[in-house]
């Protein structure tokens, strides 16, 4: 995967398929939670798909492998590319010339001092002085812009000298002349990159700090993984689905699952698959690092976690709001007169709210099929600590 994600269906997404094709979908089946798109991938080369996703970062991933024509043999970009990222490199290393001689002898130090230099390393988060030069960097045209991973993340989610190269190869790529196939293939790699070497745990909510020779051993580990080398093993991992017949008729969207549903955005799909969210956790939580590296926008942060402001809310993890949110997806399914294909287990929040999710839709749908798996849910630690959870996936098939 290009990036480690909650909630995957991977190892269901052969089912999943298997489902779609039973109500013979004679448009484009549309995802309207697609995460990183492992069901779209189930779906090549044989029926067109329509992603989308409330993240932003994850629709790089789903244009760099879904759409697009052929791309430039990598040899012929990386030239260019790194040229270009020696460059801002290079600013920003002289720029930051002092701190890296802090990091370097933190990193070489007893645990105590690595821990100390992460508490005090200056970011948006906890610095006056960090969150002026965002902002002045936010509005900033020249390549002086390129230095967000370094006022965010750096000092925690990543080591200062990954967040330099980070920021130096993202200039590299808006800089360079691109078309859109490559662009989406560099960028997809750069955020693939960026999961690779991140300091965290496998979701970002937080970042993993050093408390004894253990943890210190761990971060060293993450810290020292060269960016570089990483984009460039990324540039072999981030693939083209399917045919280029396929992906010409694939259309990524970043949208508000309902509101995408029930727009004239998507007139003519010939099936709806959804796979909404079913916990109280909202995945922008886990994801927040992602989003603003892609965004690069330079948002309000906050805290030791960096947060942005505003990020993404869903009804579908809130407990007096679920179940209006179910209707208002089998509702618009309806109106358009579409197959519904849904999965959802048996221990989601839906369930803790007292609805019955067969009912639900046996109140929108004449037929109604249920398949049920047992599956282990990824979490990825999130809030229980689990790495995986037990539970029934059940895969509603309506129309």
């Amino acid at each position: 995967m290009p990036v480690r994600y909650m909630g995957t269906k991977r190892y269901l997404a052969t089912h999943v398929r298997n489902a779609i094709m039973s109500v013979r979908p004679d448009g484009p089946v549309i995802d309207l939670f697609s995460g990183i798109g492992a069901v779209a991938s189930a779906m090549a080369p044989d029926v067109h798909v329509i992603t989308n996703d409330a993240l932003a970062f994850t629709t790089v991933l789903a244009r760099a492998r879904f759409l697009g024509g052929d791309r430039t043999v990598a040899p012929s970009l990386v030239p260019t590319v790194r040229n270009l990222f020696r460059d801002r490199e290079q600013q920003l290393r002289r720029q930051y010339r002092d701190f890296l001689a802090r990091e370097s002898s933190a990193l070489e130090g007893d645990w105590q001092s690595l821990a100390s230099f992460m508490e005090e390393f200056p970011h948006v988060g906890n610095s006056s002085d960090a969150a002026k030069a965002a902002a002045a960097a936010g509005a900033c045209t020249t390549s002086d812009k390129y230095c967000l991973a370094t006022l965010y993340f750096a000092g925690g989610y990543f080591s200062l000298r990954q967040a330099i190269h980070l920021d130096a190869l993202r200039y590299a790529i808006e800089s360079a002349d691109l078309g859109n196939a490559d662009r989406n293939w560099l960028l997809a790699a750069w955020i693939s990159s960026a999961a690779v070497v991140i300091n965290a745990p496998g979701h970002t909510a937080q970042y993993l700090k050093v408390s004894g020779e253990i943890s210190q051993a761990r971060v060293r580990r993450a810290w020292r993984r060269n960016v570089w080398d990483v984009f460039l093993d990324r540039l072999t991992q981030v693939s083209q689905e399917g045919t280029a017949a396929w992906r010409s008729g694939n259309k990524v969207f970043n949208d508000e699952a309902l509101s995408l549903a029930a727009s004239d955005k998507v007139d003519g799909v010939g099936a709806i698959y959804a796979d909404p969210p079913y916990t109280k956790d909202h995945y922008s939580r886990y994801y927040h690092v992602y989003e603003t590296l892609f965004r690069y926008d330079f948002p309000d942060s906050a805290g030791a976690g960096r947060y942005r402001s505003d990020r993404f809310v869903t009804e579908f993890s809130i407990k007096t709001k679920v179940s209006g949110a179910f209707e208002a997806l089998a509702a618009a399914a309806k109106k358009r007169d579409a197959p519904l294909v849904l999965s959802y287990p048996d221990n989601g929040l839906l369930v803790g709210a007292g609805v019955e999710l067969g009912e639900l839709l046996r109140s929108h749908f004449n037929h109604v099929a249920v398949m049920s798996f047992g599956h282990d849910h990824s979490t990825l630690g999130a809030s229980q600590g689990e790495q995986k959870k037990r539970a029934v996936e059940n895969i509603y098939v309506c129309s």
